[in-house]
């Protein structure tokens, strides 16, 4: 029988799948009829504020930051630029919520909050322009489809003006096992051997059982270019 977790590390194998398929059609396409640069990859570390959204009226967002780090690849082919990267992310987000507490006939509503905690592989591939191009600074848009692996998760009663019992099991956010898709867009500027990216990213996939959350992130990442 296939486990969640077995059915996210298929899932990620047939998504590198078609990202290593895309960057070899590209570089058979273009590599007749364009220069290509040297090959460019490096460590990346940086953070991400969470913007969770949702269309459930009794839920309140709130912005919380969080961390990631790992590798990132690229490969400019005159003014385009395509780059497979590979994060572990930390995301952190807030909802609170009115609950009406269970078995109680005499209070009406009660305030609580719920704390969501991520741990996820993230595996973007981004497609660029070369917007400037002048010695030791470059810019650059870029955007991409990024796949989201869970690695670990959590959700705990932050705050909450009663016992947690008694918080109705249909309020409780239960985040899931499976891996998210979203979309990033940005902005990069490359200064010598550092790269800066700014980015939002928007979420596709609900990251909760009740399908009712998106995880927004915006990003910031700083890397250095090993070549």
């Amino acid at each position: 029988m296939c486990t969640a977790r077995g059915l996210n590390y298929y899932l990620m194998i047939n998504y590198m799948k078609k990202v290593f398929f895309f960057i070899a059609f590209a570089v058979l396409s273009f590599s007749g009829v364009a220069q290509i640069s040297p090959i460019t990859f490096g460590p990346v570390v940086g953070f991400n504020q969470t913007s969770l959204s949702t269309d459930v009226n009794a839920y309140k967002q709130s912005a919380q930051a969080g961390l990631q780090g790992g590798l990132f690849a690229r490969l400019t082919l005159k003014k385009l630029i395509i780059q497979p990267e590979a994060f572990i992310g930390l995301k952190r987000g807030e909802i609170d919520f009115s609950y009406e507490p269970t078995g109680s006939t005499t209070i009406q509503k009660v305030d609580a909050t719920q704390e969501l905690k991520l741990t996820t592989l993230d595996v973007p591939v981004m497609v660029g322009y070369q917007l400037l191009d002048i010695p030791l600074v470059k810019i650059r848009a870029n955007a991409g489809p990024v796949a989201s692996i869970v690695l670990n998760k959590d959700v705990t009663i932050s705050k909450n003006e009663l016992a947690d019992t008694q918080i109705p099991t249909e309020d409780l956010i239960e985040l899931k096992d499976q891996a998210a898709y979203s979309f990033q867009a940005g902005l990069g500027v490359d200064v010598w051997k550092l790269t800066l990216d700014a980015r939002y990213n928007f979420g596709i996939s609900y990251i909760d059982e009740s399908k009712s959350i998106r995880n927004n992130l915006f990003t910031i990442n700083l890397g250095f270019k090993i070549l």
